[in-house]
């Protein structure tokens, strides 16, 4: 074979294994594309929407991620929506406490935690969250609950726990006081139509929570937010099912890298103009039929920058909890099981 002949030999073997790999890789993008993800939708902004808004980037098609809304589903606690999870009517849920997922696991669920949601942290829930009394209740510390009614978004998830380990830490017992489940958006109309004596809808602050504090006439009971309790950690994260992740790894992949990139978004508009992130908030609200009031009370401080990972930290603490209140076994379940970093865009493995 003389040398031209052998050139050419070796271009049209480079060409093959270049168009061999170009159709590879789009091979491997469109099944990725191909994967729909079901996720709850309400009529609260998605942090899609409001990343749209801001910036009129469509972040979910920049990653090739594509969504199917389930409406049908209240994404009032935890505990309901990783249920629905692992039914499989969802594919993802939204952020949920550690409490849910440690005792669906616990239990041989198969879901998995992948991306961090929310921080307590002193800064964040000093003036924003913990129990709510009326001001001219006889309530005025957490030795002041036995006999009263106290108002949780959904049994089995944070404000439950958090609630138990409050009183526990006060030589009280939850069976001193009674757990009335209603959503968050009633709370503050029971407590003050005195159907409940407090309201613990967020033990980490939230809209509901600053809505009521601004409407006047409550007051916070000291020593029972999320940071009193427990002190620093990462409280709630996002999830997928166990067989949705191996079956789509790529597409999960893509799926929690959008939702970094977006809230990043959210989160530096929010410290350049806050007002700007609200009336966003409010424009989409009015278009999916939802609260645009609500808008004034949105912030973006429950996640921060600062706290990129779940740790073991986060996990042992309730599992330790949970082992002391006899509701597992030691050895029974360790962090590992309930979480991965692997998926987080900024992981690098060792």
């Amino acid at each position: 074979m003389n040398n031209k002949a052998k050139v050419l030999s070796i271009v049209l073997i480079a060409i093959a294994i270049a168009v061999t790999g170009v159709y590879s890789f789009r091979k491997s993008i469109s099944k990725s594309e191909s994967v729909v993800i079901r996720e709850i939708d309400t009529t609260a902004p998605s942090q899609w929407e409001l990343a749209k808004k801001l910036t009129g980037r469509d972040i979910l098609a920049e990653e090739g991620v594509k969504l199917e809304p389930v409406h049908s589903i209240p994404s009032s606690g935890g505990t309901v929506v990783l249920q629905a999870l692992l039914a499989g009517n969802i594919d993802v849920s939204s952020s949920s406490a550690w409490p849910p997922f440690i005792n669906i696991i616990a239990r041989g669920g198969k879901i998995k935690a992948l991306l961090g949601t929310a921080v307590s942290t002193r800064e964040n829930q000093t003036n924003g969250g913990g129990l709510l009394v009326l001001n001219e209740s006889t309530i005025h510390s957490i030795k002041d609950l036995p006999g009263k009614r106290i108002a949780v978004n959904v049994l089995g998830a944070e404000a439950d726990y958090v609630t138990r380990l409050y009183l526990k830490k006060n030589g009280l017992s939850i069976s001193q006081v009674e757990l009335v489940v209603v959503p968050m958006e009633k709370q503050e109309q029971m407590l003050r139509s005195h159907q409940v004596d407090a309201i613990a809808f967020a033990t980490g602050g939230g809209i509901y929570f600053d809505m009521a504090v601004e409407n006047g006439g409550v007051r916070q009971i000291l020593g029972t937010t999320n940071f009193d309790t427990k002190g620093e950690a990462v409280a709630a994260a996002i999830g997928f099912r166990s067989d949705f992740i191996e079956q789509h790894p790529e597409a999960v992949r893509r799926y929690i890298r959008a939702y970094d990139v977006s809230r990043r978004i959210i989160y530096d508009a929010f410290q350049q103009d806050p007002e700007r992130v609200k009336k966003a908030y409010a424009d989409i609200s009015i278009q999916k039929g939802g609260n645009p009031r609500l808008s004034k009370y949105f912030r973006v401080n429950i996640w921060t920058p600062e706290h990129p990972f779940i740790t073991d930290k986060d996990l042992q603490w309730w599992i330790d909890r949970f082992i002391e209140d006899g509701l597992l076994k030691p050895g029974q379940i360790k962090p590992s099981d309930i979480y991965t970093n692997e998926f987080n865009p900024l992981y690098k493995k060792k």
